[in-house]
């Protein structure tokens, strides 16, 4: 307890963010953007770096959040807008459990496979952005995927190409381009759970 009466709260004071902290950080990134373009790491080893960054520099993963916070909103972008988009898909950043200690054994074993995995097959994993788009209508029940200019249509049945809304859908994408797009046709599939 502080001479005035007041209550001081260590693990506030522990996560507090500096402008060091950020400029380090900024600095520790840059590096790492660095080795990446220069093909001395790969993108799938940068999580990896981040931990050693984080045990070597005592920050725990609140900090790093609130660091990576300010980071961001160096650059111009609103978190809070970003907050908002993961609400959208179902996940509070202020409820999120980051502190190992607080961790169930069952989270720690799932993120200790997850780990496991990607330690394996992280240097074979691409991770990009995909467009997904449903058509269901008389004459088809697809899925389709878009990846740059591949175009993937997965169906259960056969895929009816005379269907005016998947050939409208297909040329308007094609017309962003103004030249050839690949399309695969994935007829067939059959789902199932694993």
């Amino acid at each position: 307890m502080s001479d005035d009466g007041r209550i001081i709260d260590f693990n506030e004071a522990k996560n507090k963010v500096k402008e060091s902290d950020v400029d380090k950080f900024e600095s520790y990134m840059y590096d790492l953007y660095y080795d990446v373009s220069e093909g001395k790491m790969k993108m799938s080893e940068f999580s990896q770096k981040l931990s050693a960054y984080m045990r070597e520099n005592s920050i725990s993963p609140e900090k790093m959040f609130k660091i990576q916070k300010k980071f961001m909103e160096r650059y111009g972008m609103d978190m809070s807008n970003v907050e908002e988009e993961l609400k959208g898909f179902g996940i509070d950043i202020n409820n999120l459990k980051v502190d190992p200690e607080k961790q169930t054994p069952e989270e720690m074993e799932r993120i200790k496979r997850s780990d496991s995995f990607y330690s394996r097959y992280g240097n074979m994993i691409k991770s990009r952005n995909i467009v997904v788009y449903n058509l269901k209508n008389n004459l088809n029940d697809v899925e389709i995927t878009i990846d740059s200019k591949v175009i993937k249509i997965y169906s259960e049945k056969k895929i009816d190409l005379n269907d005016p809304a998947l050939n409208e859908f297909l040329a308007g994408y094609r017309r962003m381009f103004n030249e050839q797009v690949k399309v695969v046709m994935c007829e067939a599939t059959k789902t199932y759970d694993y």
